[in-house]
């Protein structure tokens, strides 16, 4: 679409050649095709509607995305396959699109996963995406699209907790506090400016 900007900021270099957990903030649709833009690689686990979708739905169940009404446990060994074959998987924490540009409490199903598999957590920052297409919008609007890349979390890093629990918090903070970064740094006075 030509009157969006897209950048990526990749400052780790992350190739996405070792499977991870993969998280980020969801506040439109278009956030999947940010993210999918990143690697072939890359199962969603997605909601219901995605997958049920007559839109999206026969593609997103030939690509092998896993719908999360399935449940977690159940889906371990099915996803663990997958990293075998090597898949990273990812998984909006927030459980749905966020409407007014804050992000939401986090769901521990990702750091479920982190934990069961022994994989990494890739955090992924998106912004300006709620401009672009945002929560129950289908007009693309143009402007600009930043998607951050940020260091991967180890399973045995004791800074962000030593449970699922610790880490599903202490990432969360985390998140936000680099959320946070980014826009203080992107929306300047003239950012709103088309959508007021």
């Amino acid at each position: 679409y030509p009157s969006i900007r897209r950048k990526i900021v990749n400052s780790t270099n992350e190739k996405f050649d070792k499977p991870a957990v993969i998280i980020a903030n969801h506040s439109s649709f278009l956030d999947i095709l940010a993210v999918g833009l990143l690697s072939p690689k890359i199962i969603f686990l997605v909601s219901d509607w995605v997958y049920n979708s007559p839109i999206f739905g026969k593609g997103v169940r030939l690509a092998g995305f896993y719908p999360v009404s399935s449940g977690m446990d159940n889906g371990v060994e099915h996803l663990r396959d997958k990293v075998e074959q090597g898949f990273s998987i990812m998984v909006f924490p927030e459980g749905t699109r966020s409407e007014d540009n804050s992000i939401k409490r986090f769901h521990k199903g990702a750091f479920y996963l982190a934990e069961q598999l022994n994989l990494d957590i890739i955090p992924i920052v998106i912004h300006g995406y709620s401009e672009v297409c945002p929560k129950g919008d289908f007009i693309l609007n143009g402007g600009h699209t930043t998607t951050a890349i940020l260091n991967r979390i180890s399973p045995d890093n004791p800074d962000f907790g030593n449970n699922v629990a610790e880490r599903t918090k202490k990432i969360s903070t985390f998140f936000k506090q680099e959320y946070r970064k980014m826009r203080l740094d992107l929306e300047d006075p003239d950012y709103f400016k088309a959508k007021l």
